[in-house]
């Protein structure tokens, strides 16, 4: 099939060979320089169950493919002209390594120099699709219609940060505004079972494959397919950037488990303008929760999304490499083109960390996760522009060939005091009738509110606990994602502690409890809001456990840190970094919240506290 390799910067094009449904589905492979290249299409699918086969006839040969692409080709096919298409499956000799390497790195030529890029999602074997594809029409139309009244593009108004929540522009539409803005469809109509079928189209794998979300953002134009039926990705993409937005369950009669449909894939791959200008590190966060059958792809299936100069500093693709390695290379390009460790930030090891192949100080692009690091873009500009807390800068970075690195810094403090890693569940209001359950965040206040000696203090009474406890349960930032620290007004930063007083007052009311502490702190609790501290605090602390350190701060630290463990700044690390002591090195657990030690905070008084210059080998 594959008689010789193919030269440099050339591809194969699979030739479509007319014919009905009811013959065999008959191709043709032939060579073309990706400089001088046939109009073609580019197929963007999922292979599928590799158990699950079908033959095709190549020239004459007869060739196993997985099901689904051969439903795709069975599809596409004309009655009466070729059409040509390429398909990775059968386009690259998937045996061969290095032609799959140098295949890897023509991704981005391929698929954005195609004609169109067709995406199959799959068949429709329950006759949903023209119903999803409907809905899909009647939602964008009530969309358009919006955004012609607002005299905005409707692309550019789907087209915003998940950091900044939308206020305006889409999450603008309600559920009614869409009934009554074109749908032509009363409340009553929007019943759960269409739901049910926008999550039915929207939970294809194809949604969750890595592979998938360079494929269609570098396509020039893009058609969807499900079975016969077709739509176009524009309006796809538009309406899961609206539905991504709504609180569908206070707004509707929904299934409970309809709450969480995977509409935010759809909208992820979709909501994609900021991309040319994000480091890769950003584009593998942002899409680390897609899926990869071989692990390295994690990485090489988003290359085509490189910045060029991000290109040129990371190594050529090498399948021979192990996982470990090529997710190393992803740290070394970040930290040779940043100087600094921020992409340490983004170290996840869940609850329990056990050491493996991958040392622990390189981010597991493998591993799903929905912890944000604490670390975001205005720390780390003001870290740059800043003095650095007073310490040096990154200035050796070289890991060894055995996976360990050796990193200077200093410590600060060991965790003396540590909670379980808290999840959402731990901030909702609990009572079990006459008998009160445990509530972990009634704990913390009065940890908080009995502290009459903060570090920070410079007076013998409890407010600045409270008020370190109320930054340390939000990583210091509000539900808007300002940080506190820099609110303009001292009125914002009252609102925020009355917010969290608020909030500790309402459960202390659910569980039957009374608190005198509020007294001497004055605060007017009426001014407060509960569900504003409760939705900022339970997004920061997901996953994560508050601690007290030996020195008496506060902070927030991974899920598997534990009583011992030493908080740091590693030379070249914008935030602090939680480590543990192992016999042959430390491991790094991750990043971690201590408001005196952020970076618009550090001063003086702090940085006293370090310790002398270590240098940790981390392993």
């Amino acid at each position: 099939m594959y008689p010789s390799r193919l030269a440099s910067r050339c591809i194969r094009i699979l030739v479509l060979k007319p014919g009905p449904d009811t013959i065999p589905i008959q191709i043709e492979l032939q060579e073309a320089s990706i400089d001088d290249l046939p109009t073609f299409e580019a197929l963007s699918y999922v292979w599928g169950d590799p158990s699950e086969r079908r033959q095709i006839d190549c020239s004459g040969q007869l060739v196993s493919i997985t099901q689904n692409l051969h439903d795709a080709l069975q599809h596409l096919r004309h009655p009466d002209r070729e059409l040509l298409i390429w398909a990775d499956a059968l386009c690259i000799n998937q045996e061969d390594m290095d032609e799959r390497a140098d295949q890897v790195q023509l991704m981005r030529d391929i698929y954005s120099r195609a004609e169109r890029v067709v995406v199959w999602l799959g068949l429709d074997n329950e006759g949903r699709a023209p119903r999803a594809t409907s809905l899909i029409e009647t939602i964008h139309q009530a969309c358009e219609d919006h955004a012609l009244a607002k005299n905005i593009d409707l692309v550019t108004m789907a087209h915003f940060t998940p950091a900044t929540q939308a206020l305006e522009g889409l999450a603008g539409i309600s559920i009614e505004n869409v009934a009554a803005a074109g749908m032509r469809l009363s409340k009553p109509e929007l019943k759960a079972e269409d739901w049910e079928t926008l999550g039915w189209l929207l939970s294809r794998p194809w949604f969750t494959r890595v592979w998938c979300v360079q494929e269609i953002v570098l396509a020039r134009s893009s058609r969807v397919y499900v079975g016969s039926v077709s739509l176009d990705w524009v309006k796809l993409g538009v309406t899961a950037a609206w539905l991504s937005e709504q609180h569908l369950a206070n707004d509707y009669d929904v299934p409970a488990e309809i709450e969480n449909m995977p509409f935010d894939n759809a909208h992820a791959m979709f909501d994609t303008s900021d991309i040319p200008e994000s480091t890769f590190l950003e584009i593998l966060i942002a899409f680390r929760d897609h899926h990869a059958t071989n692990l390295r792809d994690k990485v090489y299936g988003l290359l085509g999304l490189m910045r060029p100069k991000d290109l040129e500093l990371f190594p050529s693709v090498d399948y021979r490499k192990s996982v470990a390695e090529v997710y190393a290379d992803v740290v070394i390009t970040a930290v040779t083109d940043s100087k600094t460790l921020a992409s340490l930030c983004y170290v996840q090891h869940g609850v329990e960390y056990k050491q493996t192949d991958v040392p622990s100080w390189v981010p597991r692009w493998d591993v799903s996760g929905d912890v944000s690091s604490i670390l975001d873009s205005r720390s780390l500009t003001a870290w740059k522009e800043g003095d650095k807390h007073g310490l040096p800068e990154l200035t050796d970075f070289n890991p060894s060939s055995d996976g360990k690195l050796a990193v200077a810094g200093v410590r600060f403090d060991t965790i003396a005091w540590i909670t379980r890693a808290l999840d959402v569940q731990d901030f909702k209001e609990r009572s079990t009738g006459s008998e009160v359950s445990p509530h972990p965040m009634l704990d913390l206040w009065h940890l908080a509110s009995s502290n009459m000696s903060y570090p920070q203090s410079q007076s013998e009474d409890s407010l600045m606990a409270v008020l370190m406890m109320a930054l340390t349960l939000t990583a210091g930032v509000t539900v808007g994602y300002e940080r506190v620290e820099e609110l303009e007004s001292s009125d914002d930063r009252e609102q925020f502690h009355a917010d969290y007083l608020k909030y500790v007052h309402s459960l202390l009311e659910v569980s039957g409890l009374e608190s005198s502490t509020f007294e001497p702190l004055n605060i007017a609790l009426s001014d407060g809001n509960a569900s504003r501290f409760r939705v900022a605090a339970s997004r920061a602390c997901d996953q994560r456990c508050v601690f007290e350190t030996a020195k008496g701060f506060y902070g927030l630290a991974p899920a598997c840190a534990r009583e011992g463990d030493v908080v740091v700044m590693l030379y070249g690390g914008p935030i602090p970094f939680v480590l543990r002591e192992v016999n042959n090195g430390w491991w790094l657990l991750g990043d971690c919240f201590i408001d005196p030690l952020m970076p618009e905070a550090a001063d003086d008084t702090i940085r006293a506290r370090f310790g002398e210059e270590e240098v940790f080998l981390l392993v």
